[in-house]
C-alpha cells in the first residue's frame, strides 16, 4: 500500500484538562492568550471587545469565530476560506501573506494555525513592531476541535456573571441552585453529541473505509480527524495503520475489502449559501461520482452501502464538524434501516 503523510501530527491534548484550565478564569474583555496556543505576542493594552479587530489565517479559526458570534469584529481571512462573507479581505496564507494589506488593516490579533509551516518569520516581527497578539491553536485530532472552540468561546464570550440566574428575557431573574453552573453547556456540546456512539446501529457499517479522493483513491487513515469520527461514532476503521493521508490503488481497496465506505467531497460554497438537510442520492448517482471503484468486488460495492458526504466544510477542522458527523450518522442509520 502506498502511504504519503501530508503534516506532521501532535500529541492528543486531555480535553477536560485544558477546559478546566480556562474555566478557572474570569471572564474579561481581554483575554490572555488561549491554554492551546503555542505562541502569542504582548500587546501591552489590550482592546475592549468591541474594539478587537481579528485576521483569521485559518479557515476552520474564522468559521470558528464565526459561530460564536465574532464575524462582524473579522477584518482580514485566509485566501481559501469559502465560509466567511467575502466582503471580508483575503490576506492570502502562511505561505504568502500580503503584509502590505495586513498592516493597512492593522488587527488587534491574528489568529493562526500551527502546522509544519510555522509562523512566518516576518509575521512575528511585524507582530511585535505594532502590538499585534498572535492566537496560535493547534487543530490536528478530533478533540483539538472541541479544546479550540471552547478555549475562544470562553476567554471571548465567557459564562454568565452571574450563572445561578436565568433571565426571563423580561428584565427579571429567576434565581436557580448554585449547582446550575455546572450545567452551563460550552459549545463543544453541541460537538459531542454529534460525535457520541450509535450502539448498535454502527455495526451496520461494518469495516468502514473513509476516502477524500477518487481518482486516485485518496484514505483518511487513524491518525486523522476523519478516521478519529468513525471510531468515535462506534464504528469499526477498514484502515488501522498509517498516517493521516494514504493514497491507494483498486488493488488496496480489494484488498481492505470495507463493509462501507464514506467518500467526503464537499460542493461548492458561498458565503451566502444556506447549509440545509442533505438530499439522498440514488444508487445511480453514487456510482457515477466514484468511478471505477463502483467496479470493484468488494462487499461496500456489493451490499451498496457507499455514501458521499457533500457538506462544504466536510474537510475542515471546525464548530461545522458536528453536522458533517450528522450526516455520517444518518448515512449509516440510513444502512441500517434497510437490514431485515
Amino acid at each position: 500500500m502506498r502511504m504519503c503523510t501530508l503534516s506532521k501530527w501532535f500529541s492528543l491534548a486531555l480535553l477536560c484538562v485544558c477546559i478546566a484550565s480556562v474555566m478557572g478564569c474570569e471572564r474579561s474583555s481581554s483575554p490572555t492568550p488561549p491554554a492551546t496556543s503555542n505562541t502569542t505576542t504582548p500587546a501591552g493594552d489590550e482592546p475592549s471587545e468591541e474594539a478587537r479587530r481579528f485576521v483569521t489565517l485559518s479557515p476552520a479559526l474564522g468559521v470558528m469565530l464565526r459561530d460564536i458570534g465574532f464575524e462582524d469584529s473579522i477584518v482580514g481571512r485566509h485566501s481559501y476560506d469559502s465560509a466567511l462573507s467575502r466582503s471580508i479581505p483575503s490576506v492570502g496564507s502562511q505561505l504568502e501573506l500580503d503584509y502590505e494589506l495586513l498592516i493597512t488593516l492593522d488587527p488587534t490579533d491574528i489568529l493562526i494555525e500551527s502546522n509544519t509551516v510555522g509562523i512566518p518569520e516576518l509575521l512575528q516581527t511585524l507582530a511585535d513592531e505594532h502590538g499585534w497578539n498572535l492566537w496560535v491553536y493547534q487543530l490536528e485530532s478530533l478533540d483539538d476541535i472541541a479544546i479550540t472552540l471552547d478555549d475562544l468561546y470562553l476567554k471571548l464570550v465567557g459564562f454568565p456573571e452571574n450563572p445561578t440566574q436565568i433571565e426571563t428575557g423580561l428584565g427579571e431573574g429567576i434565581e436557580i441552585h448554585p449547582g446550575a453552573k455546572l450545567t452551563v453547556e460550552l459549545p463543544s456540546a453541541r460537538l459531542a453529541q454529534s460525535w457520541s456512539p450509535m450502539g448498535r446501529v454502527a455495526s451496520h457499517a461494518g469495516r468502514m473505509l473513509v476516502l477524500a479522493g477518487i481518482d486516485p483513491p485518496g484514505a483518511m487513515g487513524p491518525s486523522s480527524f476523519h478516521g478519529q469520527l468513525i471510531e468515535r461514532l462506534g464504528v469499526t476503521p477498514a484502515l488501522t495503520t498509517g498516517g493521516m493521508w494514504q493514497e491507494l490503488d483498486y488493488e488496496d481497496i480489494i484488498n481492505l475489502a470495507p463493509d462501507s465506505i464514506l467518500v467526503f467531497a464537499p460542493k461548492g460554497h458561498t458565503a451566502n449559501d444556506q447549509i440545509g438537510e442533505p438530499v439522498p442520492m440514488s444508487w445511480a448517482q453514487i456510482e457515477s461520482a466514484i468511478g471505477g471503484i463502483a467496479e470493484l468486488p468488494i462487499p461496500a460495492v456489493e451490499n451498496q452501502r457507499i455514501a458521499i458526504i457533500e457538506h462544504p466544510l466536510g474537510l475542515l477542522p471546525s464548530s461545522s464538524f458536528g453536522q458533517v458527523a450528522d450526516e455520517v450518522r444518518a448515512a449509516i442509520e440510513a444502512w441500517a434501516a434497510r437490514e431485515p
